[in-house]
């Protein structure tokens, strides 16, 4: 007979893991999540298994799940990011799901859509080019890495290969004609909306339509491109090579413009509100569906609003909704999603999160971190007093500030995140400003930089 397992050891362990862990928590102040939150009311949920398999409005099996909160999460971010309800249906309005992974799986489920849209439609474009109808996908160079990766999955090419297989030495956006492996950004971190044109009409003119992700705070300089100023440069461009530019809801435009918002597209809304009740002066760019030329949305919902897990949401709208050719028996839906299983627990966090936070705190939240990124920018250059060749850098509305990189005990000690000779802190909502203050005293400190 198996002898009882002694759980004391095991406990014990457990006890020790999470108190390193809690204790460390509060100056965790480099990365894009936030560790403020309060799920104890949900964690009963944790004995269950909870599986929200298949598509959020069509899937009709009995599996445990809690896809009536996944569709109110959905309802309530269509509302943040002005989106066409379901109701009545119609091409235009909004379709999503709750990921099962982070942005990374928005950005997938993205190109993925996009490639089979410009599979099964005719481009307009006026070119004899071989190639002509291919499409081309375009990124800036603060571009997150997962979308070079999802390009690799899918066999998306991007204007950097095709430039350098067919039109070698001849990019426009670069003095000596090599391809860059992003669009060139400016000091900010945001995309050139000039290069990209460029780049744009000159594949357009062979023929190719575009892909095209958008920032809304990217990763190390927490950038953000502006939808409205892009589209405003590619327009015109696309019309003079003779591709569909419409965008109602009978329209099929020769292009897919796709938003990484995994931090952006959950604080600017709130930021938004907060400066239309002068709480701040901070606002960002308008990035969502009420531009008709934005086609999907991404967010991390691990990030702005805290949780245990990576999870988010994927939006798009319901005319670009994928028609896959499986209807698993089983799961009686179509296989929309691109995990299939979805773990449930992540609607039911998502829900608990919206459903008690109201709009006025996140946006108090949103004013607060805004403001506590420009107290980090002010009290990091006093550190040029013992430092001078201390730098720092900081753009709002981003909460993103980047300074010169400290030794590996201070950079560990606050959990920095760092590229090069530089490191980044990240004013989320946990974040204080008496932690910014112990980062600010170890930084003047003498031994504080590699000589």
């Amino acid at each position: 007979m198996e002898k009882n397992v002694n759980l004391d050891p095991i406990l014990a362990t457990l006890e020790e893991i999470y108190q390193n862990l809690h204790s460390r928590r509060g100056l965790s102040l480099g990365f894009l999540s936030n560790q403020s939150f309060d799920f104890e009311a949900v964690s009963p949920f944790l004995n269950l298994h909870i599986s929200n398999i298949g598509d959020p409005w069509l899937a009709r099996n009995t599996l445990l799940n809690t896809r009536e909160q996944e569709k109110e999460v959905l309802e309530y971010f269509a509302g943040l990011w002005n989106a066409i309800p379901r109701t009545p249906l119609i091409p235009e309005s909004y379709w999503g799901y709750i990921l099962g992974m982070g942005a990374t799986e928005g950005n997938l489920y993205s190109l993925w859509s996009a490639r089979e849209y410009f599979r099964n439609k005719v481009i307009s474009g006026k070119s004899n080019h071989t190639a002509s109808g291919h499409p081309v996908l375009f990124y800036s160079l603060e571009s997150h890495y997962s979308v070079e990766k999802c390009a690799g999955l899918l066999c998306i090419t991007t204007f950097q290969e095709i430039g350098n297989q067919y039109y070698p030495d001849q990019c426009p956006v670069s003095a000596d004609g090599c391809w860059p492996r992003g669009v060139p950004v400016d000091e900010n971190g945001s995309v050139e909306p000039e290069s990209l044109a460029l780049l744009v009409g000159f594949f357009a003119a062979k023929g190719h339509p575009p892909i095209i992700v958008l920032n809304l705070g990217s990763t190390f300089m927490g950038a953000f491109d502006d939808p409205a100023l892009v589209w405003q440069h590619l327009s015109p461009v696309l019309a003079q090579y003779g591709f569909c530019t419409q965008t109602d809801s009978d329209s099929q435009p020769d292009c897919w413009t796709h938003i990484d918002g995994a931090l952006g597209a959950a604080y600017l809304p709130y930021l938004e509100m907060a400066y239309q009740q002068q709480l701040t002066p901070a606002r960002g760019p308008q990035f969502d569906f009420s531009l008709p030329y934005v086609n999907s949305i991404v967010m991390s919902s691990h990030k702005w609003y805290g949780a245990p897990f990576a999870s988010g949401i994927y939006m798009s709208r319901e005319k670009y909704r994928m028609r896959p050719a499986t209807h698993p028996e089983y799961v009686d839906s179509p296989d929309t999603t691109l995990s299939g299983s979805r773990n449930g627990l992540s609607a039911l966090l998502l829900w608990y999160s919206t459903a008690t936070i109201t709009y006025q705190k996140q946006t108090e939240t949103a004013a607060r971190c805004a403001a506590l990124a420009v107290y980090a920018a002010e009290q990091l250059e006093t550190v040029k007093n013992d430092h001078p060749s201390f730098k720092i850098a900081h753009s709002p509305p981003s909460l993103m500030v980047r300074f010169t990189r400290p030794q590996d005990r201070i950079f560990e000690r606050f959990h920095l995140s760092g590229r090069g000779k530089l490191a980044h802190i990240v004013t989320m909502p946990h974040v204080t400003r008496s932690a910014i203050d112990q980062l600010v005293c170890a930084l003047r400190g003498r031994e504080a930089f590699a000589d």
